[in-house]
């Protein structure tokens, strides 16, 4: 009997650890190997998580709605400019794969993010075209390998980031690009977040790390 109870013990401590381990690698940002900067002169505009799950999100987690629809015609606006500029345009999406996440957005956000939900395709107003679309299951980007092998494939070693939310995805992937020696520049009209507070110091941080804004 107290070997049963052991190892339902050891099978609870366990599940725990794996709920502690993704909820942890949700929001920590990759690390990688560093890029040659002098071999990489190509300049790519990132629009990460500008899905309708969350800019048409109507609940607790909403965005204001003028100020969504003012950011996602700057989004717009960056596209346009960065394709008329010559340089590579990549979307990013997010669809949580890790049960304990799922879960929690179910219990927390409706279940925003999940597998199986219209939501997650790219909101209606952006101009996709044929950019290519990656999609990631964590806060940064470079989880994505299929992202960081395009960004290698299109020698591109300066990023400009929008999308949302900043406070999360964004700044997750501008560290994640940092720590492999990108130049980084944020967008900061071109980016939405629910805790604005929050941004501010986040900004300060990520500026102190090498990333600029615009």
């Amino acid at each position: 009997m107290t070997g049963i109870w052991i190892a339902a013990g050891l099978c609870a401590a366990g599940v725990v650890a794996y709920i502690v381990y993704c909820l942890r690698r949700l929001g920590t940002p990759t690390k990688g190997a560093s890029i040659d900067r002098s071999m990489r002169p190509g300049t790519a505009l990132v629009v990460i998580d500008v899905q309708e799950d969350f800019t048409r999100n109507t609940g607790k987690h909403a965005f204001d709605p003028g100020q969504r629809d003012a950011v996602l015609a700057e989004i717009g606006r960056q596209v346009e400019a960065h394709r008329m500029a010559g340089h590579q345009v990549a979307f990013v999406k997010n669809v949580f794969r890790d049960w304990p996440v799922i879960v929690a957005m179910k219990m927390s956000a409706g279940g925003i993010g999940t597998p199986g939900r219209d939501g997650l395709k790219l909101d209606r107003t952006l101009a996709v075209g044929n950019a290519p679309v990656f999609e990631k299951s964590i806060g940064d980007s470079f989880s994505s390998p299929q992202f960081e092998a395009w960004l290698e494939e299109k020698r591109i070693g300066r990023l400009v980031l929008v999308g949302l939310d900043a406070c999360h995805c964004v700044q997750l992937t501008a560290k994640g690009a940092l720590n492999r020696g990108y130049d980084v520049e944020i967008r900061d009209p071109a980016t939405l977040t629910t805790t604005p507070d929050r941004w501010t110091d986040l900004k300060g941080e990520l500026g102190k790390l090498g990333a600029a804004f615009a």
